[in-house]
């Protein structure tokens, strides 16, 4: 068994992302790997993490082979995934299957926290840090 306070779990700030071949502006992203692969010598098939997107973050569409389960803990998240835009708030969760193009914004004047579950592909890549 592993016991981990997420208070205590480095989360990483990202501001931009590759997008279509160029750096973009995502406004304040931080996430922390909650479960990852390699972590503590475990077998580890899927990936959690938690996120605090600030009042206006974007994740701009892209697409990926693995699928995600996104639960919103806080705040407000205006999501696309296929052609389907959706505002969601807390308590509320989203499924986004493989290689469907998917963006998410915070909106509202407070962060929004979610946790995001992914599955690990091939050998992991996409589970690790």
């Amino acid at each position: 068994m592993i016991i981990r306070p997420v208070s205590e779990i480095e989360g990483k700030t990202i501001t931009s992302l590759e997008h279509e071949g160029k750096q973009v502006d995502v406004g304040n992203v931080k996430m922390r790997w909650l479960t990852h692969k390699g972590m503590e010598g475990q077998k580890i098939d899927f990936a959690v993490r938690h996120v605090t997107l600030e009042a206006g973050s974007t994740i701009p569409t892209h697409e990926h082979e693995h699928c995600h389960t996104v639960y919103v803990m806080k705040g407000k998240l205006e999501v696309t995934s296929g052609e389907e835009t959706k505002e969601i708030g807390p308590d509320t969760l989203y499924y986004v299957p493989p290689s469907e193009p998917h963006s998410a914004k915070s909106i509202g004047n407070e962060p929004t926290v979610i946790i995001c579950c992914i599955n690990c592909i091939g050998e992991g890549e996409n589970c690790t840090p």
